[in-house]
């Protein structure tokens, strides 16, 4: 895939210039309006943690399975534990608040499209948990992720305490992957690539099925259509103890880790692009967020522009 080395500069002095700046940073566009599909971004290779985004490798798989007539979206799963870790619905982002179907829990049978269902439109662990134990871990990596060329970005952890993970994933790294995998992710979906068109268009179809209120991620009016998965950590210091969250301030100049991450597609008024951002922001307080509508706005005119 052909590298804008224009772009490349351009994005740097927005995420260089940008207020407050993410400790960490990889992101990616991938012109999908050009004759032939060009990468752009800002530290496209470096590694971080995805959060939920990697909840799109899962699916992938699931449906791939689907397609090969291994399982069936109809088929009764049953719901074990630990993988029921959503234990709060206000841990869910405002955009799902309203979102009356129960949690899951222990000893529930419900089908694999209600479980994909809930893993893309509120990024539900139990779900996802739960579909990663079918997708089975090495199969994932070895029909979606290394067929790719996404070495580095395989799926090795599930979405809860490490002690309570299958006993031989229990000393596995945290999964992690980085912009340039996660935007050619997003930019084979849209061209029916990722497996066979079958597979892309259902997984978009799920895709869809956000909710723009509350957090939406990079979306903005300007734009037509943003199909999209996000992913959110925060490590606050202050819910642990806040005598230590100032000592760290001291110390080390921050008391509060955040991840905000968004991945998709973007249609806009005179661009079509395959977007990805993951960002690590340090701060001294808990209200500091890296500013992803004023990135995505910076981003979508200069997409709209070239």
């Amino acid at each position: 895939m052909k590298e804008n080395l224009l772009l490349n500069d351009k994005f740097e002095r927005i995420i260089k210039n940008i207020k407050p700046k993410p400790a960490q940073a990889s992101f990616a566009v991938i012109n999908l309006k050009s004759q032939e599909p060009e990468i752009s971004g800002y530290r496209m290779d470096e590694f971080m943690y995805p959060a939920s985004i990697y909840k799109v490798f899962i699916g992938a798989e699931i449906l791939r399975k689907i397609y090969e007539k291994k399982l069936s979206l109809l088929d009764l799963i049953e719901i074990t534990s630990p993988n029921d870790v959503d234990k709060d619905i206000r841990l869910f982002p405002k955009s799902t608040r309203k979102d009356h179907r129960p949690l899951l829990q222990a000893g529930d049978r419900v089908t694999i499209d209600y479980l994909l269902e809930l893993m893309f439109s509120r990024s539900d662990n139990t779900a996802a948990n739960t579909l990663m134990d079918i997708a089975n871990r090495e199969e994932l990596n070895a029909y979606i992720i290394l067929p790719n060329g996404w070495k580095g970005s395989e799926v090795t952890r599930k979405f809860l305490d490490r002690l309570k993970e299958d006993k031989e994933y229990r000393v596995s790294r945290i999964t992690v992957s980085n912009a340039r995998h996660l935007g050619e992710l997003f930019y084979k979906i849209e061209k029916g690539k990722l497996v066979n068109e079958w597979v892309s268009s259902k997984l978009k179809s799920y895709l869809q099925n956000w909710n723009r209120g509350g957090r939406a991620g990079l979306y903005i009016p300007e734009f037509i259509n943003y199909y999209r998965k996000g992913g959110w950590l925060e490590i606050n210091g202050y819910k642990y103890n806040f005598f230590s969250a100032l000592k760290n301030i001291i110390k080390k100049g921050y008391a509060v880790n955040k991840w905000s991450n968004d991945a998709g597609v973007v249609t806009g008024k005179n661009s079509h692009y395959a977007i990805a951002l993951l960002t690590l922001t340090k701060s001294k307080w808990p209200w500091t967020e890296f500013p992803l509508k004023k990135f995505s706005k910076q981003v979508h005119d200069l997409m709209e522009a070239n």
